[in-house]
């Protein structure tokens, strides 16, 4: 670097480590049965409207479109949806003949005359999108005549219908369009798969150079829901929980099933990433009793999940109500106690109720409750007075004293998951004093004292429930030959006042004296 004459200020990063920031710790992860979406693809959806356009409405069969309301109106604010279907292969949708049992995508192909030029099929931005939903579909042929250069080029525009309405109008279209000119090919722009088309695809068979005929509203047909059900769905469901892999979810759900293999495979899931929990419900119809067994079905030391008890009923928006597990309401739950107290607090209590639940399908006492959660592990949702239906206990299935409560394993799973990436930096830095140095005293402690002031942890001074250790000790040579570096991180969790004690007793009055 070429210096000036003079003063010259020169900009370093200097001895400082990098700060950790808090991971996130409640974006929602659902596996469902839906309307439509593209099959066995992770979306991202922020809001319901998000989620309307990518899955559909309100169906019979399923609860996916509820759970996932749910979540939003009890203070989730992100997660990814997946829509699980049996699609058929490529080999398979290359024939254009329904394979029976799997979903099908509604079709029409358009013509010049008598000849196929523009495959029109269910699909949003460039995926086919299987299922029934896509009969209500229609297109529209409109000529369109374009002003270029004194002359005029004959194009189409392609006008989509959906149920009656029209969603979607693409003009000046133009099968053989040049690149730069005033027209546009049809399968360059509706299947843009960042602006494209939310409706359908299209595809221009080879050799094609003819637009379509002009044709007025016809409607897209063939479109096919799957058969899965039973074990065929609780294997899907099962598969398809590995789409989250690559994604930074904490909150992990399959409302569509109560199939305690599914939920343990879930739980298993969880345990094995490290970094999220299975939120799961109980069998619809079942007393405390039978909700109780379920629970110690699941008891095998999983500490990476919950389960809750019992189902909910809702306002069904088509019309009349609607049982339903509690799930994704339960997760929104989650989301909003993390934003407004912390990871740490118990995602239940007064704070905790259940925004769009009207009503449960058990009443649960007292001795219910503490059954149910001694017993099973399963936490009850409860109508309190004074408070409404409230989710009202935070166990996981764990026996571990160590791991009964879920706001310990979220805290775990938001602290290891801070570490792991606010310490990417330490990747082939030097071993030496100075790392151990900067980690122990410039990194991690200050993140766990930022946790100790808000009260993450258990009662005491912060020496007394935090320890970072990063010294020779647990770096010795032997490790350092190898490559390895060693920081351990111990603290005491915040546990919840799960049981209240309130002595109420009698006393002897104040005696009074006076003198005569």
């Amino acid at each position: 670097m070429a210096l000036n004459v003079g003063i010259n200020v020169l900009e370093t990063d200097g001895k400082a480590a990098p700060s950790i920031q808090a991971a996130a710790t409640s974006v929602g992860a659902f596996l469902i049965r839906s309307e439509r979406g593209v099959p066995n693809a992770p979306r991202r959806v922020s809001s319901p409207g998000q989620f309307r356009d990518l899955f559909g409405g309100f169906i019979d069969g399923a609860f996916g479109a509820f759970a996932v309301q749910g979540f939003f109106d009890n203070g989730g604010a992100t997660a990814y949806v997946v829509r699980v279907v049996d699609a058929p292969t490529p080999s398979e949708e290359e024939t254009g003949t329904p394979v029976t049992g799997k979903a099908w995508a509604a079709r029409l192909m358009l013509q010049d005359g008598s000849t196929d030029v523009l495959a029109v099929k269910a699909g949003y931005r460039g995926a086919l999108d299987h299922g029934a939903w896509g009969n209500n579909l229609k297109v529209k042929v409109a000529a369109r005549a374009i002003p270029d250069d004194g002359s005029t080029i004959d194009a189409y525009d392609l006008i989509v219908q959906y149920k009656g309405v029209i969603v979607e109008t693409w003009e000046k279209l133009k099968i053989d369009s040049p690149a730069g000119g005033p027209t546009r090919r049809a399968d360059a722009v509706i299947n843009d798969p960042l602006t494209g088309s939310k409706y359908i695809t299209v595809t221009v068979p080879a050799g094609v150079t003819a637009d379509p005929d002009v044709l007025d509203f016809t409607a897209l047909a063939d479109g096919d829901d799957d058969e899965l059900s039973g074990g065929t769905l609780d294997t899907a469901l099962t598969n398809a929980l590995h789409q989250f892999d690559a994604l930074d979810v904490q909150l992990v759900s399959c409302v569509e099933t109560t199939e305690p293999d599914v939920v343990k495979a879930g739980m298993n899931y969880c345990e094995t990433r490290g970094d999220c929990v299975f939120i799961a419900a109980t069998t619809q119809g079942v007393d405390v009793d039978g909700a109780t067994s379920y629970g110690v079905g699941l008891q095998r030391n999983k500490r990476y999940g919950a389960v809750y008890y019992p189902w909910i009923q809702v306002l069904d928006p088509r019309g009349g109500r609607l049982w339903m597990p509690a799930t994704g309401h339960v997760m929104g739950v989650y989301a909003r106690i993390d934003q407004q107290r912390g990871i740490w607090k118990a995602p239940a209590g007064n704070e905790a109720g259940v925004m769009g639940a009207i009503a449960t399908e058990t009443a649960i006492s007292d001795a219910d409750h503490t059954h149910l959660v001694k017993d099973g592990s399963v936490n009850a949702i409860r109508f309190i007075p004074g408070q409404g239906i409230v989710v009202d206990s935070s166990r996981t299935p764990s026996t571990n004293t160590l791991w009964l409560y879920v706001n310990v394993r979220l805290l775990f799973n938001m602290v290891k998951t801070s570490l792991k990436y606010g310490l990417r930096w330490v990747v082939q830095e030097p071993n030496t004093e100075e790392l151990w140095k900067k980690v122990k005293v410039n990194t991690v402690t200050p993140f766990l004292m930022n946790l100790w002031k808000k009260g993450a942890f258990g009662p005491g001074a912060a020496d007394d429930v935090f320890t970072v250790k990063c010294d020779a000790d647990n770096n010795p040579p032997a490790n350092i030959q190898q490559g390895i570096f060693t920081v351990e991180v111990y603290f005491y969790p915040s546990r919840p006042a799960e049981t209240v004690v309130i002595i109420v007793g009698q006393q002897e009055g104040a005696g009074s004296a006076q003198e005569a």
